[in-house]
């Protein structure tokens, strides 16, 4: 229980730190309410931010079985493309990193390398030539805790 104080304190402590921040960068900018456009980029980074910390909360809480999961996959090494390919394979099913490619807008190449991690991690399989990307049980206790 202490620790979860702790890292809560410490998500607090880094969130103001975070406000602060951008809060003096808007206000070292000159005509900040005259250019609303400006004052909406803060705004709508601010929110991404906080859902960004509700997020990790919502991890911290969430039962020892999916935090396993998640302790074996570092965080760091997901960006958002990771994690729109594993929605695709949910979705859509198992696809090749050609075909994921052109439905997210990526090269071959990147997607591939997405594709490699995903596999090493175990949250995809692979099969055939070309290679048929499946997400694995893993993959989708991944994705819902990520949600």
């Amino acid at each position: 229980m202490d620790v979860l104080v702790f890292i809560f304190a410490v998500l607090f402590v880094t969130q103001t730190m975070i406000f602060y921040a951008l809060l003096r960068k808007a206000s070292a900018h000159r005509g900040m309410t005259s250019n609303p456009s400006s004052y909406d980029a803060i705004t709508n980074e601010l929110a991404k931010i906080k859902e960004t910390l509700i997020r990790i909360e919502n991890r911290l809480n969430a039962p020892n079985d999916a935090s396993s999961v998640l302790e074996k996959v570092v965080e760091e090494d997901f960006n958002q493309t990771c994690y729109r390919v594993l929605e695709l394979l949910k979705t859509e099913g198992p696809s090749s990193s050609s075909e994921l490619s052109i439905k997210l807008s990526r090269s071959r190449e990147h997607i591939s390398r997405i594709l490699k991690n995903l596999y090493m991690k175990g949250l995809v399989t692979r099969t055939g030539k070309p290679f048929k990307y499946r997400i694995t049980d893993k993959g989708l206790s991944f994705l819902e805790n990520a949600a």
